[in-house]
């Protein structure tokens, strides 16, 4: 039965956790599931650690941006203390050390555990030491995992043709869901004097900041009458982080505008008319789903996760990566469609968000894989 049932989300963050899944934790608690939660204390903790039917636990030795075998170690006893505590029936694993670590612990104490790989992050961009051995940890953690997902079907080719995980035990999650009630309809406005550019994400280079400041270069001595937005926060510990001091030099020269850091988005996005994402890679970018399911269309770079979204000049576009050339390009071409086509391609995006990336897909998805996970230990 449902309400015996009890499953264990484990995230680098307590932000995360709160981002991209409360959703799902107060769906199935609604449904009778006993739900646990392990991770770091942060400033959104308190936004879910006393929800009525759900545990958390701090996890005080993930230290998420460090590279210490000291920490690691002390991360792996400590989830393997709470697992054998808890004793979960099913465990939720999400980013690399929780994969690794996590993914150990949950073995050692014979606990069937899902690793969710939400991107592939900064560890793959650049090949050297620690990407070698992330690729081993991660080779041996998938071995014991009841299954891997992915968030898109480029990162899934890439681990298996790889080898670090057999093709037959992953799965394609599409995305984190998106609550199309929230992010309500809002398409394009005729009558405005100028079109509104968006960048919703954190303030690093691999973002592809850097080509949208070019860009709106490139569209400001074109003479286009256009608004080039940053909405974001500054992650200063990440090794490509973008500093502030460069943000305000763009603004000084009237490219961009920064409009700081909201976790209420809603207003910024229905503001805008185009949603632009440069990413180098992604897993599933919720900023392109939330300002699709909002009527807006995109423009990303073609690379994994942002090409899974974009159909070309259906629901937007999309660019070269690394080529701010090409990203302006795109822009000039939203900029120059009649105001009906920008209406289409705004209401295309809505569609393609309604028909595959909602919450309640995502949340079925879920409870589908949970009640096969559960019955086959249960047997």
């Amino acid at each position: 039965m449902a309400a015996k049932q009890s499953i264990a989300f484990v995230a680098n963050t307590s932000w995360s956790i709160y981002k991209f899944r409360l959703y799902l934790i107060e769906n199935l608690i609604e449904k009778g599931f006993s739900v646990s939660v392990l991770a770091p204390r942060d400033a959104y903790t308190a936004q879910f650690e006393h929800l009525p039917g759900l545990t958390y636990l701090e996890l005080k030795h993930f230290k998420g941006s460090s590279i210490s075998p000291l920490q690691d170690i002390l991360l792996y006893k400590e989830l393997l203390q709470h697992y054998r505590s808890l004793q979960p029936d099913l465990i939720f694993h999400y980013t690399i050390k929780a994969n690794i670590f996590g993914g150990g612990a949950a073995a050692r104490a014979r606990i069937p555990a899902v690793s969710v790989v939400t991107g592939l992050g900064y560890t793959f961009a650049r090949k050297g030491w620690l990407q070698s051995a992330v690729r081993v940890l991660y080779k041996r953690a998938f071995r014991k995992s009841a299954e891997v997902w992915f968030l898109n079907e480029d990162d899934r080719h890439f681990f298996t043709a790889e080898r670090l995980v057999d093709a037959a035990r992953t799965f394609v999650l599409p995305g984190e869901g998106v609550d199309t009630d929230a992010f309500f309809a809002s398409p394009f406005e005729t009558g405005k004097t100028a079109v509104t550019f968006l960048l919703i994400g954190r303030i690093i280079r691999h973002k592809g900041i850097y080509e949208f400041a070019r860009a709106a270069e490139i569209l400001r001595q074109q003479g286009l009458t256009v608004r080039c937005q940053l909405l974001g926060f500054f992650d200063e510990t990440n090794p490509v982080a973008i500093p502030l001091q460069e943000v305000r030099e763009w603004e000084r020269r009237h490219l961009l505008t920064y409009l700081g850091h909201s976790d209420q988005v809603v207003p910024f996005i229905e503001k805008a008319d185009c949603i632009v994402l440069p990413s180098y890679r992604e897993g599933m970018p919720l900023s392109l789903l939330e300002g699709a399911s909002m009527c807006k269309a995109l423009i990303a770079a073609d690379t994994p996760g942002c090409r899974t979204l974009i159909e070309e000049g259906i629901n937007g576009y999309l660019c070269r990566e690394k080529d701010s050339d090409d990203l302006a390009r795109k822009m000039v071409a939203y900029y120059h469609l009649p105001a009906a086509a920008k209406r289409a391609m705004g209401i295309a995006a809505r569609d393609r968000v309604l028909k595959d990336f909602t919450r309640e897909r995502i949340t079925g998805i879920y409870l589908e894989k949970i009640n096969a996970y559960t019955s086959i230990c249960f047997l």
